[in-house]
């Protein structure tokens, strides 16, 4: 071996190489960063915009029960006037927020900052999915069709804390944290790199089932299916319903998928006997409990 072999590796790279290199980790950082925006971005303004939606239709949809507003003559005289120092005392102008510094105020603002950072971060981890182009469509889906139902646990509690109304506290916790567990596992699946299995579905799908059949006998058919309720109730009542049915069909469908790559003959044959019992269980003794409450 001579000098020129120990002083040069034996692969040096060209001039070539190294510019071709360069290129490409500064168009993958560029690209990267304007992916990072985009999520950060999206993710700030659903948030913002879903609001927006739903007290602007409510109050086109019901605007013969707004109640008109003078803002030079109008008084609060149930305001405690404490976030105001000095500035206020007694009875209060108008005000385009009031709010009393109580034990609710303070859980309001919790369960709001909580349910607004798990709406971020989900939506930030969902776009950022979708510019890895490893988004699962059908998971997607239901995951959209899951925001009403989670924006509706948030207002009623919001509702139920600023009215001090706790008649169906229960019952609203019983959905919301059933709910839960079924986003949470719609949410893990969004990534179609992680494996779809029997027991993952029959999470989803068990929940579904659950809230149809203790839905079934309560408001739904109440409101909707004899006509009883309300347009509000109405409308409350089918957003909720549908997103059940798509939490029942796409894991059926999923399971099918699985029957496939499984090459068992039916979606049946990849669900274990534990599983099914399991399932069933579950579905039971909480439609049981939601008879309670």
């Amino acid at each position: 071996m001579n000098s020129s072999e120990l002083l040069l590796p034996k692969h040096a790279p060209s001039r070539e190489d190294k510019s071709s290199d360069t290129t490409s980790i500064s168009i993958h950082s560029k690209l990267w960063s304007k992916a990072s925006v985009l999520t950060v971005f999206g993710a700030a303004l659903i948030p913002i915009f879903i609001p927006f939606f739903h007290l602007g239709l409510i109050s086109k949809i019901w605007e013969e029960y707004n109640f008109p507003v003078d803002m030079k003559k109008c008084s609060c005289d149930c305001w405690d006037t404490i976030f105001k120092g000095p500035y206020d005392r007694g009875p209060a102008g108008y005000k385009h927020v009031y709010f009393n510094i109580t034990s609710n105020t303070f859980k309001i603002w919790s369960l709001t900052v909580f349910a607004l950072l798990l709406l971020y971060e989900s939506s930030k981890y969902i776009l950022k999915l979708f510019f890895e182009r490893q988004v699962r469509v059908s998971m997607l889906v239901l995951l959209l069709l899951s925001v009403y139902p989670h924006y509706y646990a948030w207002w009623s509690c919001f509702n139920y804390w600023n009215d001090d109304f706790y008649d169906q506290w229960n019952h609203q916790m019983f959905f919301s944290i059933t709910e839960m567990i079924s986003t949470l596992m719609v949410i893990h699946l969004v990534d179609r790199r992680v494996a779809v299995t029997s027991s993952k579905c029959l999470v989803i799908l068990s929940v579904a089932v659950l809230h149809i059949l203790a839905s079934g006998f309560d408001q739904f058919v109440e409101n909707v299916v004899r006509g009883n309720g309300m347009l509000h109730q109405v409308l409350r009542d089918v957003f909720i319903m549908v997103p059940d049915l798509f939490h029942v069909a796409v894991p059926l469908l999923e399971l099918r998928g699985v029957a496939r790559r499984l090459r068992a003959p039916s979606a049946a044959h990849v669900v274990t006997t534990r599983q099914f019992c399991a399932s069933l269980g579950f579905i039971t003794s909480m439609w049981l409990i939601s008879r309670i409450l």
